[in-house]
């Protein structure tokens, strides 16, 4: 420690033959020594490595608020005045400073009225000095209670908060100024426009307050004597704290609920002070304050914001994501299975498609009409299916990157797209974009089921509304149901001769099923979220919890099955590779229409009064 000690010091004599002349507001001389990097001592006793490096830029360029106090305006001077240094009183930020602007008036100031607000809030003196963290001791014995929060406040860049836009207008601004406050009126104007544009906004950003507040609120030790929950954990989970961790400024950070508007961030009250912003009888208005959610009605606060499915087993939030996890097993399971099943037989026996099905495409394909006929899929739903198609791509881009704010290729993706403004103006109007369309759609088959079955049938009679509803392409029907447990037994390798079907397949009719069914659940519970302001009026807060719920797991669903089972079915499957062109130009493959799609086939034969040969699916 000795040498250590010596090593300092003659450091610091070297300093003083080398070192430019000093700052004025450095007037203790201090910065000789410790403004060279490194400048550490080795504590054997406490294991550490205690730094006294300083920044001179801080003081040269009065980047902060400490810049225009000497070093025995927090230090005693006594102490601190010979070198080597003797035992340092710990600092007391509540003591008073004597300050001298620039016309040599000193004026007096003092932290004591912060000190008196945080002995009346939830973080007493007492309490942060007896702080069991597990990292102990987070500040030393001789260091102020106030470092567990503050680093050297550093102003923030004003010209970013108040949007300046360039450095010309910044130095013609100050010229301005200095005309009166250089000489006459003699202020440092430079200095006092950082002071006061920086307290215009908060002095972290959002994402700091957080990762802040978790020093002590995420660590075990902290927590387990505290009795707390893993609050800062919980809300990066939200959709504030995922909002934060993509750079979002104007999301709700710690400070936004649990501190009243107007309120000093000291006089931080408990949950069950009736007095504290996040008190039952106050949750709701600190929601509805003008910065977060003027218009919405006091349902939004009985809303999970720090909802952690983890520990909040036997509850409906927890049910319902269990819930859709099943739901995901259940409806992936048996489509992935087929796939596998599919795959494992064409690797093995290769394709042996129907023969007589595909005698009969070539003679529907001879007919001059055939070629037409036999296109699956008509012009207008070609359009629908790219629209469809770019709008869930859309939607995927945006709206993942928010489920996973905390990975590095989010905040590219929200990068690459402008910022999360942009992003989320994007998810919203393509996902109003998606939900109209399927609603036309779904109204356009409705009434054509509604027609068809006032229309006669056969026989003559009305069709009826529900064999008009069977009879409309897409909808799965009872055979359907029975010939996909046919195709299962066959790629099984049980002795059952491969089923074919109409002109969608059962898989097609599935992924369509799964289409409507996600854009309504995610349509529905997207504006709910987006307005959230009016749907307070009318829904509780807990059906905003489960919306986001719905909403988080209904996109991992719809995501599932396309990114896998469709591209994979339109893409990869061996009968379409390297892509259908169902969807493109209209056509089939011969050997897919034969296979998969000969009722249709047949059915197009029949209409065209081409014979067919005896199907033996």
């Amino acid at each position: 420690m000795e040498r250590s000690l010596r090593s300092a010091i003659v450091t610091c004599l070297l300093g003083l033959t080398l070192v430019l002349p000093t700052v004025a507001d450095d007037r203790d001389d201090c910065l000789y020594c410790h403004r060279f990097p490194g400048l550490s001592r080795y504590d054997a006793q406490a294991d550490r490595v205690h730094l006294y490096s300083i920044n001179p830029s801080y003081y040269h360029d009065a980047l902060g608020a400490h810049a225009r106090l000497s070093c025995t305006d927090c230090h005693v001077g006594h102490e601190v005045q010979v070198i080597p240094h003797k035992d340092v009183t710990p600092v007391d930020c509540a003591r008073t400073c004597h300050l001298t602007n620039l016309s040599g008036l000193e004026r007096r100031f003092s932290h004591e009225n912060v000190a008196t607000l945080l002995e009346q809030s939830v973080h007493t003196h007492e309490i942060l000095r007896d702080l069991e963290h597990s990292e102990n001791p987070l500040i030393g014995a001789d260091q102020s209670t106030c470092l567990l929060c503050h680093d050297e406040p550093v102003f923030r860049d004003p010209f970013e908060l108040l949007q300046f836009r360039g450095g010309a207008l910044a130095e013609r601004t100050f010229d301005r100024c200095d005309v009166c406050h250089s000489a006459q009126l003699p202020t440092d104007v430079q200095y006092y426009f950082r002071h006061v544009a920086a307290r215009l906004a908060p002095a972290r950003s959002t994402l700091e307050i957080a990762q802040n507040c978790a020093t002590c609120h995420s660590d075990a030790r902290s927590m387990h004597a505290s009795n707390l929950p893993n609050t800062v954990t919980s809300y990066l989970r939200s959709f504030h704290g995922k909002a934060a961790l993509l750079g979002d400024e104007d999301t709700a950070d710690c400070l936004s609920c649990h501190v009243r508007t107007g309120e000093n961030v000291h006089r931080m009250l408990a949950s069950d002070d009736p007095r504290s912003s996040v008190h039952p009888d106050n949750v709701a208005d600190s929601c509805r304050s003008t910065e977060c959610h003027p218009g919405a009605g006091i349902n939004l606060a009985t809303s999970a914001s720090h909802l952690d499915l983890s520990v909040t087993r036997g509850t409906l939030e927890f049910a319902l994501a269990v819930a859709f996890i099943l739901l995901t097993v259940v409806s992936f399971g048996p489509s992935m299975v087929i796939v596998v099943l599919e795959l494992w037989r064409v690797m093995t026996r290769g394709r042996h498609g129907d023969a007589d099905h595909e005698r009969l495409v070539d003679r529907v394909r001879a007919h001059p009409l055939g070629p037409r006929r036999l296109v699956r899929f008509t012009v207008s739903q070609r359009i629908e299916h790219w629209l469809l198609a770019g709008l869930f791509t859309l939607l995927v881009l945006t709206g993942f990157p928010l489920k996973f704010a905390d990975q590095l290729w989010a905040a590219w993706t929200v990068s690459a797209f402008g910022g999360i403004r942009v992003v989320r103006l994007l998810h919203h109007w393509a996902g109003i974009a998606l939900t109209v369309g399927v609603a036309w759609h779904l109204l356009r088959e409705t009434v054509a089921a509604v027609r068809r079955a006032w229309g006669p049938g056969p026989d003559g009679k009305p069709v009826g509304l529900v064999q008009s509803i069977f009879a409309l392409p897409m909808v799965i029907t009872p055979s359907d149901a029975r010939r996909a447990l046919q195709l299962v037994k066959h790629l099984l390798g049980m002795r059952v001769p491969r089923p074919t079907f109409g002109r969608f397949t059962i898989t097609e009719k599935f992924e369509y099923f799964g289409v409507i069914w996600g854009t309504v659940l995610l349509g529905l519970t997207g504006l709910m979220l987006w307005g959230e302001q009016f749907a307070s009026h009318l829904f509780g807060g807990r059906a905003f919890t489960l919306a986001t719920i719905i909403h988080t797991y209904e996109a991992f669903l719809a995501l599932i099955h396309v990114g896998i089972l469709h591209i994979y079915n339109a893409v990869f499957s061996p009968a379409v590779f390297p892509l259908s062109m169902a969807t493109i130009s209209g056509t089939t493959p011969k050997a897919k229409l034969a296979e998969e799609n000969g009722l249709f086939v047949e059915e197009v034969a029949t209409e065209l009064g081409i014979s067919s040969e005896p199907n033996h699916g």
